[in-house]
């Protein structure tokens, strides 16, 4: 590598940058460096211009981040905007013809004016008909966007059903509904416009209460209707019976049929009610105590048929849907009598 007098040169041996001052045989020179000078091999010098590039760009680089170098911004709970609890926010998007102001469409929210977390139905219909439907989380002292409502059907009565479960206590769960008239309907928007407020909102819960217990006890039946068959003599085999039976039965599709991706609602259901009743069956022929059924919360249609198959049946005394760390409110514990 060649050098010249008065050239900067880099020391590799200590990491300092100076000057040649002159050089020393063949193999030396002598560099000026912080106003000292000392000797140095001309195999432990480089040029500094490369160094020096290569620096300068890690400052460049430093100065423009790219944008995946950002740190994101976390999500931040807004300032309250009401009293503590969970409402239902109604906020007209209005359209102007001329000097006339109309109201165009609503859109719908949740506010969630509490610290705690919740998981939520949501369900709005008119006249009958499912407009929108939706399960999710609200998080403390966040709001939700819903979906738009357009006023036409917004003055046809809409309903509105909700129901929010604790995220920390699944005991705390509550469901209700509510209907808008068109006279509160009109009385609402009104005010809001000459309070100048940007929207009008209902109440749901100020807080969470624990669900009651479900318990029905079933009338012994005074008369038992006996079947074609109840007069034929078989044989049972309760050595087999008994090693069939359950004291749980989980009827949760993807526990009942490896194939039921391609069963339609009424196709599931079958399949669900006959386990079902192959596992009550079994439990009453083997004089079991109990039987839990393991049906999940979802809309209640799997755990009403399974009620009202309970009421048609002999040999139940109760059963009771009630909280259980395992299950939720997602299970019905069934108690005989013999």
């Amino acid at each position: 590598m060649k050098f010249s007098i008065g050239d900067p040169v880099y020391v590799k041996a200590n990491d300092e940058e100076g000057v040649i001052e002159e050089f020393i045989g063949k193999d030396m020179a002598c560099v000026v460096v912080d106003k000292k000078s000392y000797h140095v091999y001309l195999a432990d010098l480089e040029h500094p211009y490369l160094r020096w590039f290569l620096q300068d760009n890690s400052v460049k680089r430093k100065k423009t981040p790219y944008i995946d170098q950002l740190s994101k911004e976390k999500p931040s709970a807004r300032r309250s905007a009401l009293p503590d609890g969970i409402y239902l926010v109604f906020m007209p998007v209005y359209s102007f013809e001329g000097f006339d102001e109309q109201v165009e469409k609503i859109k719908v929210f949740l506010y969630n004016e509490t610290t705690e977390s919740y998981h939520f139905d949501y369900l709005n219909k008119v006249q009958n008909e499912i407009v929108f439907a939706l399960d999710s989380e609200l998080l403390p002292l966040h709001q939700f966007y819903l979906h738009d409502i357009f006023f036409e059907e917004m003055a046809k009565s809409p309903t509105f059903q909700y129901r929010f479960i604790d995220k920390e206590d699944a005991r705390l769960d509550n469901e209700g509904s509510m209907v808008i008239k068109p006279k509160k309907l009109f009385e609402r928007l009104d005010e809001i416009k000459f309070a100048n407020k940007p929207f009008f909102h209902f109440l749901l819960y100020d807080q969470l209460t624990p669900r009651p217990r479900e318990e029905v006890v079933v009338e012994r039946q005074a008369s038992i209707v006996k079947r074609k068959d109840q007069h034929e003599k078989k044989h049972f085999d309760f050595e087999q019976a008994l090693k069939k039976s359950t004291l749980e039965i989980d009827l949760h599709i993807e526990k009942l049929s490896p194939d039921y991706k391609g069963m339609g609602a009424s196709a599931i259901m079958q399949v669900q009610l006959k386990a079902f009743q192959q596992a009550l069956d079994l439990a009453i022929a083997t004089r079991q105590a109990s039987l839990i059924v393991i049906h999940g919360i979802g809309k209640g249609v799997l755990k009403n048929e399974i009620s009202g198959i309970l009421n048609q049946t002999n040999g139940i005394q109760r059963y009771v849907n009630e909280y259980d760390i395992r299950y939720g409110y997602g299970a019905t514990k069934v108690f005989f009598r013999y």
